[in-house]
């Protein structure tokens, strides 16, 4: 999070400083809405596809290449259920590696409000000085 502080000035001349917080990262998918499995036209789409290309292969199998239709069924069957489960399992363990997981976020935004409520509740001079020592610490 970026807190930048801003001086607003009031009409009985008084000025108040507040804080305003900013996502730096914001996770922005360069995928087409309809691609992207974060997004409802994207898990269709997914699903979709997960449904057609193993009748594909199947349709394949048995007309290109000739296997016994029974063959067929069941090795593209155990094929796909395999290689989904492989693939599931990867991107479970990466979700895991990069902490892209619904407790990780909902923990950091949890954390991030009780910082912001405690920056509310400091007094001005307090968070001037706060401030101040940050901008020290950055040069």
């Amino acid at each position: 999070l970026l807190v930048t502080p801003t001086t607003t000035t009031t009409t009985s001349s008084t000025s108040k400083t507040s804080l305003s917080m900013s996502e730096q990262n914001e996770n922005k998918s360069s995928l087409p809405v309809f691609l992207d499995p974060g997004t409802k036209g994207g898990a269709v789409v997914l699903s979709l596809l997960l449904f057609i290309i193993p009748i594909i292969g199947y349709n394949v199998a048995v007309g290109v290449f000739g296997v016994d239709e029974i063959e067929a069924g069941r090795d593209i069957g155990v094929g796909f259920t395999v290689f989904t489960m492989i693939l599931w399992g990867a991107s479970y363990i990466f979700r895991v590696a990069t902490k892209d997981m619904t407790y990780a976020k909902q923990l950091k935004d949890y954390e991030d409000a009780v910082i912001a409520k405690r920056l509310e509740e400091l007094d001005e001079d307090e968070v001037q000085a706060l401030v101040e020592e940050i901008d020290r610490d950055q040069f």
